[in-house]
């Protein structure tokens, strides 16, 4: 299952970057003939927000958050264990927070449009609750497995 929402989120990150090219691409081009497309730079703001909300998802796949484990590497094996699960466990705490209240923005926020394409708000504002749901399922997934990695070494 986590091979397939990784692999889904890939996609959705190569086809909103290339997107973003192309209608960039477009605007500057066509502004050199001193013809404008309308929306562009709506859409592209809303393949960016999009773009930068799953792509914080997949860095948590990947590990590649940012951390500063200096003074961690300075604490006691048991001690590391203690800092990190209590590190998770405030990151859960924060995407919960973010996903659920964020779904409830977005819902409220479907009524009101964007001023050139005419979108619901709700599609630029549902990125943060929907990486959030991703996020969390990709920190909880990685706490079983090294949970289970741990019992099996014998820590």
């Amino acid at each position: 299952m986590r091979k397939y929402i990784v692999k889904l989120l890939s996609y959705l990150c190569i086809i909103s970057m290339a997107l973003l090219t192309v209608i960039v691409l477009a605007q500057v081009v066509t502004r050199f003939f001193n013809i404008s497309l309308t929306g562009t730079d709506e859409l592209s703001r809303l393949l960016i927000v999009w773009l930068t909300f799953l792509g914080t998802s997949l860095a948590f796949h990947d590990k590649m958050h940012l951390a500063v484990n200096f003074f961690v590497k300075r604490a006691g094996h048991k001690n590391q264990k203690r800092i990190h699960t209590l590190v998770n466990s405030l990151i859960v705490i924060f995407f919960l927070v973010l996903a659920v209240y964020g779904f409830k923005f977005s819902i409220e926020s479907m009524n009101y449009t964007s001023s050139t394409l005419q979108l619901p708000m709700g599609i630029f504002y549902l990125a943060v609750p929907v990486s959030s749901v991703f996020a969390l399922y990709f920190i909880l997934t990685s706490l079983t497995e090294s949970t289970t990695e741990e019992e099996e070494a014998g820590l």
